[in-house]
């Protein structure tokens, strides 16, 4: 079931730990909130796969930037991996960034990481704002 923060209150949604797929998750969870930033816990997100609309629900959607968070608990595993690159390519193309954080990430400054990763997908979007040569036809419309 999807839930959001923060209006639903962090810390009736954390202590309900049975909501979360995992420990990991709600380790997560916690570190997104406390740098306020907003997420909907396995919200669905529509993509084209296989030439069909289907919708998917990552573990966490961070709204405010169109981003997509998985948490990988299982590393190195045969089954795991061909599925989540494919996950991986689906948003990709369908112009979502798709962020993974594994378990094996989850020791030192890892929340500081993951915003360093957000920072680094808005710098990449702003880049190709700028570079786009659209913009300025988009500039005049809104003048």
């Amino acid at each position: 079931m999807a839930f959001s923060y923060p209006y639903e209150g962090l810390d009736a949604a954390l202590d309900r730990v049975e909501r979360f797929g995992s420990a990991g998750e709600k380790q997560i969870a916690r570190a997104l909130a406390g740098y306020n930033v907003r997420f909907l816990y396995e919200h669905p997100v529509a993509v084209v796969d296989r030439g069909r609309i289907r919708l998917w629900y990552p573990d966490f959607w961070l709204p405010n930037y169109c981003i997509a968070l998985e948490y990988v608990g299982i590393e190195h595993h045969n089954e795991y991996t061909p599925g989540a690159e494919r996950r991986k390519a689906v948003f990709e193309e369908a112009g979502i960034p798709y962020m993974t954080v594994q378990k094996s990430d989850l020791h030192g400054p890892w929340p500081k990481r993951i915003l360093e990763q957000i920072h680094g997908v808005l710098e990449e979007r702003l880049e190709r704002f700028e570079t786009d040569t659209s913009y300025g036809k988009a500039k005049a419309w809104y003048r």
